[in-house]
């Protein structure tokens, strides 16, 4: 191996995928805009249906021509309008009105009769500014209900305070000397997007990089005229290498990047109070590295024995798929007792690490084997891709 040969080969790699669009629309393009625009758009829809639901919400009533305290209170409730159609289920398919409450017969009789009336709320379950006016109309019976409950009290001299035995407060525990991880939804976001994004990331970003330095290059018939040069084809091969692992480590770069950007412009979409020590980043720094340079060995010797750009394509796409299963299974997981069995199993390994440091809990054992069995796949997948480039049969398959 001759580290001249290899600087040469990556210097041409690199000018040769970077002067190529899709290098830049994958790598960095898609990974730095996908977050932003995603969670603005979200953010509009959000908005959009927060600002509906700030007017009155539009309700219709069913009561068999009855009157009650209920619908008189309904009536004078703040937030909701009580809408008079023709046909009120026709109404709430069209989303004229967003809830129908309907009362059962006797519903006022019942309620004076100190007996439990049945009220049914029909929404459209397709429309979700309907399921949650739903949940807001629902409050204010709720509101009634409690009313009439007191009242009852009040006639009877009972103390409504003597019925409520207990107050319960929910309040994290955090241990002396330590800063609160940042809430519940926060910290279960971001323990599930980094690591998918640390996983995913090195794919999306190294995968046109490899296609091409591989397979692309068998396409355009420029393969062979490289490997007849001085150049041994391990510095070869480790100079296409470092090129793919350089476009991954991009990849992952511009799609942190992205996420950061997101939640600066909408912080309540994309919350990111989380505080991370620096023992937990270094961690998940090398975490990361260890899996973009498995991955960048794997794509490339997939690329080298494929026969086309198409077929590599078609053969690294799955790759993104088994990626996300680990980051799936992984997500209700109670970090605190994991088993370490779980730590020998390649890449899910990586993504139960990285859960872990994001929230402070340093484990030695089960850092040592995750990078134990990481650094071991990078071998592993260094000497596959060696023994595919150096295999006549596969370097020539056309």
């Amino acid at each position: 191996m001759n580290y001249k040969h290899i600087a040469i080969v990556l210097k041409k790699e690199l000018k040769d995928i970077f002067r190529d669009k899709r290098t830049w629309l994958a790598g960095v393009l898609i990974p730095v805009m996908v977050f932003p625009l995603m969670f603005y758009l979200m953010g509009m829809g959000r908005s959009k249906m927060e600002n509906n639901l700030k007017q009155d919400i539009p309700i219709a009533i069913e009561a068999q021509g009855e009157e009650s305290q209920l619908i008189s209170y309904i009536k004078n409730a703040e937030g909701l309008k009580v809408m008079k159609v023709e046909d009120a289920y026709e109404s709430l398919k069209a989303g004229e009105i967003k809830t129908i409450i309907h009362l059962e017969e006797g519903f006022e009789e019942k309620i004076k009769g100190q007996i439990p009336a049945n009220v049914k709320l029909i929404y459209d379950e397709v429309s979700s500014e309907s399921t949650m006016a739903t949940a807001t109309v629902q409050n204010v019976i709720m509101g009634y209900t409690e009313g009439v409950r007191l009242g009852r009290l009040a006639e009877l001299g009972i103390d409504p305070q003597k019925l409520q035995p207990t107050i319960i407060n929910r309040e994290a525990y955090v241990p002396e000397g330590e800063e609160s991880k940042g809430g519940g939804e926060a910290l279960m976001l971001l323990t599930f997007l980094l690591p998918f994004l640390l996983m995913l990331y090195p794919v999306i970003g190294g995968m046109p990089a490899a296609i091409d330095l591989g397979a692309g290059e068998k396409e355009r018939l420029s393969l062979e005229p490289l490997l007849s040069t001085g150049a041994d084809r391990l510095s070869i091969l480790v100079g296409k290498y470092l090129t793919i692992l350089l476009a991954s480590v991009i990849g992952v770069i511009t799609s942190l990047a992205g996420l950061v950007v997101s939640a600066k412009m909408n912080p309540d979409m994309m919350p990111m109070e989380l505080s991370i020590s620096p023992i937990s980043i270094l961690i998940l720094v090398g975490v990361s590295m260890l899996i973009a340079m498995m991955l960048s060995g794997v794509m490339l010797a997939i690329s080298v024995f494929a026969k086309s750009y198409k077929e590599a394509g078609t053969y690294l796409s799955p790759i993104t798929i088994v990626l996300m299963v680990p980051a799936y299974l992984t997500m209700f997981m109670d970090l605190r007792t994991i088993s370490t069995n779980l730590f020998f199993i390649p890449i899910l390994n990586a993504v139960l690490l990285m859960k872990e440091v994001l929230v402070d809990i340093i484990n030695p054992v089960h850092i040592a084997i995750t990078f134990s069995m990481s650094f071991a796949l990078v071998v592993a997948s260094l000497l596959f891709t060696k023994y595919m480039f150096n295999k006549e049969s596969v370097i020539f398959r056309s």
